[in-house]
């Protein structure tokens, strides 16, 4: 498990996003399920330029990693939000961990629409399972947040850097509106 290539995440300057890996899904297939019908390839750059941040919507960041499919928000999340983690965990497995504004982070454990675990590193548990004590493990040397995605991103086989999400990636403005979750 590599938890320097995660270390960017606990920088200031990305203060609230959403990671969500959805197995055996294709980027378009994990697009549509948030709302999103076009994918253009574009740098991070490309990305802010096409959709600035003073338009509305959650900008979508996809990728694959063998049978996994990634996607990052980092304005406006919608993944987190529980209809859109029931379309995209339907007949698969979801693994993801939110950041909000404020500092808390949330690691979830999806399979087909079924909790089957959720928890705050360090902190509350409402569905305990085995990405819980080895995040533990790496805290308090690693914060929350780097902790919480350098286990998922073990569990899931995916070693994303910073320079990985800034470069071309599948990218996607959603407009869907969703009620917020927990």
């Amino acid at each position: 498990m590599d938890v320097e290539q995660w270390t960017w995440a606990g920088q200031e300057r990305f203060p609230g996003f959403c990671f969500t890996f959805v197995q055996d899904r294709d980027p378009a297939t994990v697009a549509a399920a948030l709302g999103a019908d076009c994918l253009t390839v574009l740098t991070l750059i490309e990305a802010e330029q096409a959709h600035p941040i003073s338009r509305p919507g959650a900008l979508l960041r996809l990728g694959a990693y063998g049978r996994w499919v990634f996607c990052f928000e980092d304005r406006a999340p919608i993944a987190n939000r529980a209809p859109a983690i029931t379309r995209l965990a339907q007949g698969t497995r979801l693994v993801q961990v939110t950041k909000s504004g404020d500092g808390m982070v949330i690691v979830r454990d999806v399979v087909d629409g079924r909790n089957i675990e959720m928890f705050e590193p360090g902190g509350a548990v409402y569905v305990d399972g085995p990405l819980r004590p080895r995040v533990a493990a790496l805290l308090p040397e690693q914060s929350r947040i780097v902790a919480a995605l350098a286990v998922v991103g073990d569990e899931v086989g995916a070693d994303l850097d910073r320079a990985t999400l800034d470069g071309p990636l599948a990218t996607a403005l959603s407009m869907l509106n969703e009620p917020a979750s927990r």
